[in-house]
């Protein structure tokens, strides 16, 4: 994934299981329920959808979802992991 820091938030394009074009935005640590969450077209040009995380799981590949957790505690999280370079502060 391509992250990229936008204000205090890390943002990454994706594509979704169902062909859709999407985002996940990361903006706190895993255990704030509002700390990820997707961002995709809801259908219309207009329709943006933000969807928790937690709730959009089915929307990507295991892959996507490990590397999306790995990015959130490596950046926000308290495990002791190494933040990417380019994110530390």
């Amino acid at each position: 994934m391509k992250w990229k820091r936008q204000g205090e938030a890390l943002l990454a394009p994706v594509k979704l299981t169902d062909g859709r074009a999407g985002s996940v935005v990361l903006v706190g640590a895993r255990e704030n329920p509002k700390g990820a969450a997707l961002v995709f077209s809801g259908g219309t040009e207009s329709d943006v959808e933000t969807v928790p995380l937690t709730e959009s799981l089915h929307l990507l590949s295991p892959v996507q979802i490990i590397e999306i957790l790995c990015m959130q505690e490596r950046v926000y999280g308290t495990s002791g992991l190494t933040p990417p370079a380019q994110f530390a502060e």
